[in-house]
């Protein structure tokens, strides 16, 4: 209820809050399924009656009821916005408001699907929002189900195409969560309607500035700086998730072999949400939810390269995450969830991992006793993999295949092989592996020689020590000539 209040206090014109309902049925404010977090108790707050619940914590953090919270509210003209994820918390929650209606509160919900169609069956002419985390705009038959009135976009969802699309559908646009001020200038120029943040003063403070449409853009070297230091911080953010998050629904792709899981698809939508709050004009491709165009800046992320091996317990997956401009790379990191370290690299300015410099020098090792690192082809041997295994063989050199190729070509520029090849060069899952062998000193080629930046979208692709480049590199050629 203090939060109430000082949104309030705020001038905001819409509050919005999680309701939940207890074991006897009674509508509360709260965000999380257990007591545990706040309170330190560990029973789920559907478990638990009202009268405990009404004892825990004191009077600045005690658990408000939704009835309590329309009484505060009457006749004050701020919309309330209802946010629920549960069917059966939907249920309580409209008929707490359906029971209310002779408080002058507007109310509007959002939420999961399911329960938004719940707050529909009781209250037929609620106004309801449709959560949208796609970057494919809206169409008409989206809408049809539950007739909602506002589109509601995490902010890594929103887009310019998607803001025009929904208001040609006669839909108003919200997007969460906003508290950078630069994200919330770049969101109302995009058009939308509402934002929902924490911060109302440093948002409004933004809005209601001079327009800083001539503001001169910053230096490519300011930006990479910024952006070497969000990605790291991104990296450190997903080896932990990555490692303690369940995998939830395992579904396939492109066929029975490629799979992703809800750790792919949350991870993507973290990165991106953070990436656009630090950058909210740069443009963005993510394995999971495709292409979000931008400006000269362009990010590139692989959740979890190696997600056949997540879901079958193999510990050796990554996340990548790449900066560039132009075309060009000037930024990459590669998360290593299971060693718990970040492999980076900036342009010009060399690769690290756990603050130790990569460099790779010309030392005069051979191929023999080294490892050179592969994947297949999806899940098929590449066309010459048979070809290049036997060239390698006679060289007294083992190939190993790990299942996260952005991975197998990055431990190259930590002096972990001598080498390592992907069947096609992607961005999305290599560029930031290519630019740190690159950065450490490692030489990168495509069958027609060595490259600088990218080897050309879809080509096959080597990394390789410089002492065993060029013999390397003429085994591979020759075993793709095959």
């Amino acid at each position: 209820m203090p939060a109430v209040a000082a949104a309030e206090a705020l001038g905001a014109a819409a509050i919005e809050i999680d309701v939940r309902r207890t074991s006897d049925g009674v509508a509360v404010l709260l965000h999380d399924e257990t007591l545990g977090r706040m309170w330190g108790d560990p029973r789920r707050v559907d478990a638990t009656p009202w009268c405990d619940v009404a004892r825990l914590g004191n009077d600045l953090d005690r658990i408000p009821r939704l009835d309590s919270v329309l009484d505060r509210l009457d006749g004050e003209g701020i919309l309330l916005v209802i946010d629920l994820t549960d069917r059966d918390d939907a249920l309580v929650a409209a008929r707490t408001v359906l029971t209310n209606r002779d408080r002058a509160v507007p109310v509007q919900w959002c939420g999961s699907p399911e329960a938004m169609s719940a707050v529909r069956e009781v209250i037929p002419d609620a106004d309801v929002w449709l959560a949208w985390t796609s970057l494919t705009p809206p169409t008409p038959e989206d809408l049809v189900a539950l007739r909602p009135s506002t589109l509601n976009l995490d902010v890594a969802f929103l887009t310019p195409g998607t803001v025009r699309a929904a208001h040609a559908l006669g839909l108003t646009v919200s997007c969460w969560t906003v508290d950078d001020p630069d994200l919330a200038v770049w969101a109302a120029a995009l058009g939308v309607d509402s934002i929902t943040t924490n911060d109302v003063p440093t948002v409004r403070a933004a809005l209601d500035a001079p327009s800083s449409a001539g503001r001169r853009r910053a230096p490519e070297a300011v930006v990479a700086s910024r952006a070497q230091t969000v990605a790291h911080r991104i990296a450190h953010q997903i080896i932990a998730f990555t490692r303690e998050h369940p995998l939830g629904a395992v579904e396939t792709k492109a066929h029975a072999a490629d799979l992703v899981t809800d750790v792919d698809r949350q991870v993507e939508q973290f990165v991106r949400g953070q990436v656009r709050v630090a950058f909210p004009t740069h443009g963005f491709t993510g394995e999971e939810y495709g292409v979000a165009p931008g400006d000269e800046y362009h990010w590139y992320l692989d959740p979890v390269d190696g997600t056949t091996n997540l879901v079958n317990g193999v510990p050796w997956t990554s996340m990548s995450l790449c900066l560039t401009r132009g075309g060009r790379p000037i930024v990459g990191v590669v998360a290593d969830p299971w060693r718990g370290e970040v492999l980076e690299a900036r342009a010009g300015r060399g690769a690290v991992v756990r603050d130790r410099s990569l460099v790779l020098l010309d030392d005069a090792r051979s191929l023999v006793g080294g490892v050179v690192g592969t994947e297949l082809d999806g899940h098929r041997p590449w066309p010459g993999f048979a070809d290049f295994l036997e060239a390698l063989v006679a060289r007294s050199c083992t190939l190993r295949i790990m299942g996260s190729g952005t991975l197998t070509l990055a431990q190259v520029a930590a002096g972990r092989g001598v080498g390592a090849c992907v069947s096609a060069f992607n961005p999305i899952d290599h560029g930031a592996a290519v630019l740190i062998v690159q950065e450490a000193g490692g030489r990168v080629f495509e069958p027609g020689g060595p490259v600088t930046g990218f080897p050309p979208l879809g080509a096959p692709v080597l990394v390789a020590h410089p002492s065993v480049a060029d013999e390397l590199f003429a085994v591979w050629s020759a075993s793709l000539g095959s």
